[in-house]
């Protein structure tokens, strides 16, 4: 198939990229872990950048998407949350599927 006729999800697959990552805002990672978000900002979260010291396993990175000199929106990864969840003792399973 030439080129050109090829679907995105073809051109993406055939250069190697990776999929793409999901990135949670805090107000989700709060709702799916039913901790409030002041706590969760003050308890839970690296802010990368932000914070002082080295992360510790505990936390959650989260990194600033806003441009600068933009009031700093926060985010975390999907695989980082991944990892919270497992260090926390929650097993997860990667689901896919054949077409």
């Amino acid at each position: 198939m030439p080129a050109s006729k090829k679907t995105e999800a073809e051109r993406a697959e055939t250069v190697g990229l990776p999929a793409r990552s999901f990135l949670y805002t805090l107000d989700q990672i709060s709702q799916l872990t039913s901790i409030d978000v002041p706590t969760l900002k003050k308890s839970y979260i690296y802010y990368e950048n932000r914070s002082i010291g080295r992360q510790e396993r505990y936390l959650l990175s989260a990194r600033n998407i806003a441009p600068p000199e933009e009031k700093p929106e926060w985010r975390v990864s999907e695989r980082e949350f991944i990892r919270w969840m497992r260090y926390k003792g929650y097993k997860y399973y990667d689901r896919g599927y054949y077409v």
